[in-house]
């Protein structure tokens, strides 16, 4: 059993991956933010590059919203 599992009760996957998604869910705020400090720049491209990554963040913390469900329904 490693710390994680000990002091978490979660394997070092699971955490890993709750850990994570955390961070891609609250970088989502950041981002937008970011998108709007280069829209009121006047800097359509910069914008647009915020935008894209906030919502590359949302399609991966999507992926491992699911994946965490199947780790936590087989245990592991």
């Amino acid at each position: 059993m490693s710390a994680h599992q000990h002091e978490f009760t979660v394997s070092d996957v699971e955490y890993n991956v709750i850990t994570t998604l955390s961070n891609l869910l609250q970088s989502e705020e950041v981002l937008q933010k970011y998108a709007n400090d280069a829209r009121e720049a006047g800097d359509q491209e910069l914008e647009q590059m915020f935008h894209n990554l906030r919502e590359q963040n949302g399609q991966i913390a999507a992926r491992l919203h699911e994946k965490l469900g199947r780790l936590i329904s087989q245990g592991s």
